[in-house]
Order: structure tokens, then C-alpha cells, then sequence
């Protein structure tokens, strides 16, 4: 009998290293802007949550605060080759829309996409005739 190994992102281990990265390129970048803590006190939250929960952090953020943390951290000047800052971003604004969206609904449903396109003035009035007659 095997035992099978769960995936990366579902091991706790595994999200507490990932958090105690991000929680130490956030903390570099925290430094490296004078007195960031006290200006930005969602990201100086973040941060400490980050090394206590690791990823799982995340997702215990309230909608609101995952939007002051998100404008807190663009805000900032992100280094391109900073890895665990950038799966942070990455993460928040992930969590972010799907905070937005309401329970059960994907992220994108055709059925409900609304296309605009240009008519001419003749094919306007006639979709609005049609519609007048449809409703008198």
C-alpha cells in the first residue's frame, strides 16, 4: 500500500516556508522605506502575520483590509527579482477578486458577458420600434 504525498500548495510545512519568504522580502522591503511600518500598518500586519501563519495568512484577511493591503503594497517600489514578493502580490490580488466574487460564481461566465458593438442610426431605430411594439 502507497502512501500518496499531498500537493506543495495543501502542505502546511510547505506554507509556512512560503510565508516566512514572503514575511522576509516584505520585511526588506519594509526597511528599506523609512518609517513603512507606521505609514503602512496593514503591510506591518501582514508581515508578522506571515511569519505566525505562514500562507494560510491570506486567506484569513477581511475584503476590506485585503484592498488597503493591496493598494499598500503597489505602492511600493517592488524589486522585478524578488520571487516570494512577487507569489505575495500575486496571491493577495487573487484573493482579492475571489473576495469580490460572490460564493459559487466563476470567474468568468460567457453566459453573462454583455456585448457591445456599433449599429447604424436605421438598425437603432428599428431594434427600438421592435421593442416599443413588444412591450405596447
Amino acid at each position: 500500500m502507497t502512501q500518496s504525498t499531498p500537493p506543495r500548495d495543501r502542505d502546511p510545512g510547505h506554507d509556512r516556508v512560503r510565508g516566512r519568504l514572503m514575511q522576509q522580502s516584505l520585511a526588506a522591503l519594509l526597511d528599506r522605506v523609512r518609517g513603512a511600518r507606521d505609514v503602512l500598518p496593514h503591510l506591518a500586519a501582514l508581515e508578522q502575520a506571515l511569519g505566525e501563519r505562514g500562507t494560510a495568512a491570506i486567506a484569513g484577511i477581511a475584503p476590506q483590509h485585503l484592498t488597503r493591503i493591496c493598494t499598500q503594497l503597489s505602492s511600493l517600489p517592488l524589486p522585478e527579482g524578488d520571487q516570494p514578493l512577487q507569489d505575495l502580490q500575486e496571491r493577495l490580488l487573487n484573493a482579492l477578486e475571489a473576495s469580490r466574487r460572490p460564493r459559487g460564481e466563476p470567474a468568468f461566465d460567457p453566459e453573462r458577458t454583455v456585448v457591445i458593438r456599433e449599429i447604424s442610426h436605421s438598425e437603432f431605430m428599428a431594434a427600438a420600434a421592435e421593442e416599443g411594439g413588444a412591450q405596447g
